[in-house]
């Protein structure tokens, strides 16, 4: 049997369709990227808002006086570093120091933030005005462990004071 010959015009209409196959697939692969992209990065951010809220809270319900509590805090996204600052250091930051450069200067500029988290950049994710802290530089990073944060809060009757457990 003979093999019916191909017309160069079928040949031209077969390449055209693949090459068409292909920018749809491509557009179809860029925009599906995108999307997702943007329900991570929401993701995150709305990690982030339950995790400032939810330490805050506890940095609250915990100044009673004598009170120690062991709580453990969901790291939010792919923070590795949870960094406390001391409450009275933001509008006096006399004697303070951090090895955060970004700390420094939001403390030295009387920035309200003295809750941050860290991974490749700082992050000011909130401030509570009951934080007070042993160490005398007036700043603590805990890092953590297993996806979350193991501190022990100590009430002091008007303030919590934040350890790592």
């Amino acid at each position: 049997m003979l093999k019916p010959k191909m017309r160069k015009a079928q040949i031209i209409g077969q390449i055209f369709i693949y090459i068409l196959v292909a920018i749809v697939i491509g557009i179809t692969a860029i925009l599906g990227y995108k999307a997702i992209s943007a329900i991570i990065s929401k993701g995150c951010q709305a990690e982030q808002l339950t995790f400032a809220t939810r330490l805050e809270t506890l940095i609250e319900q915990g100044n009673s006086y004598r009170s120690v509590a062991k709580q453990s805090v969901v790291a939010p996204c792919d923070y590795e570093t949870l960094c406390l600052v001391d409450a009275s250091k933001i509008d006096s930051p006399g004697f303070f120091s951090c090895n955060d450069k970004i700390i420094m200067q939001s403390v030295q500029a009387g920035i309200r933030k003295n809750i941050f988290v860290k991974s490749k950049y700082t992050i000011g994710a909130g401030y509570s005005e009951f934080i007070i802290l042993d160490n005398p530089n007036a700043c603590t990073c805990i890092k953590q462990k297993n996806k979350n944060f193991y501190l022990t809060l100590k009430g002091t009757g008007s303030k919590t004071n934040i350890t790592e457990t």
